[in-house]
């Protein structure tokens, strides 16, 4: 891009903005990409910030919750997750710990058991085991959601 003037990084900026929620961090590698410089990156950044249109906190916080609604996961998948998105380890670990205050991981990993269906088998129980574990549920909420699938199991026999 041919952009010299810090109006026209800005718009850049604020159009990309317009499509999507986005951290400090896309947004500065989007500029950089499209030929801004250092200083035109830092100063497109700081504009955005105080405009409120840049705030990766509140970023962390709607993305988690989102992503939550449409996939639960555990606190390792969120955790990992939102850290590829840019955000800062501070602000990932103060949403991760407030993602699950508001929602029960235990809670999360029923609901993907029940989009896994009927757990008839043996095998088709390791497989929930499997996919739980790839949804970044950590080993205790497992083995409790096995456990109380077991205790359905063996009650409904």
């Amino acid at each position: 891009m041919a952009a010299s003037s810090p109006d026209q990084w800005l718009q850049l900026a604020v159009r990309a903005l317009a499509r999507r929620d986005r951290t400090t961090d896309q947004i500065a590698k989007l500029l950089a990409a499209k030929g801004a410089s250092p200083t035109q990156v830092r100063t497109v950044v700081r504009r955005l910030t105080s405009l409120k249109y840049l705030d990766d906190a509140a970023f962390a916080s709607r993305w988690a919750d989102q992503r939550l609604a449409r996939m639960p996961m555990g606190r390792a998948r969120l955790q990992e997750e939102l850290l590829a998105t840019g955000c800062s380890e501070s602000i990932v670990q103060a949403t991760v710990g407030a993602s699950y205050r508001k929602v029960s991981e235990q809670d999360l990993a029923m609901q993907v058991v029940a989009t896994a269906g009927k757990l008839t088998s043996p095998q088709m129980l390791g497989r929930v085991a499997r996919l739980l574990n790839q949804r970044g549920f950590g080993e205790d909420t497992i083995e409790t959601v096995m456990a109380r699938i077991g205790n359905v199991e063996c009650s409904i026999v």
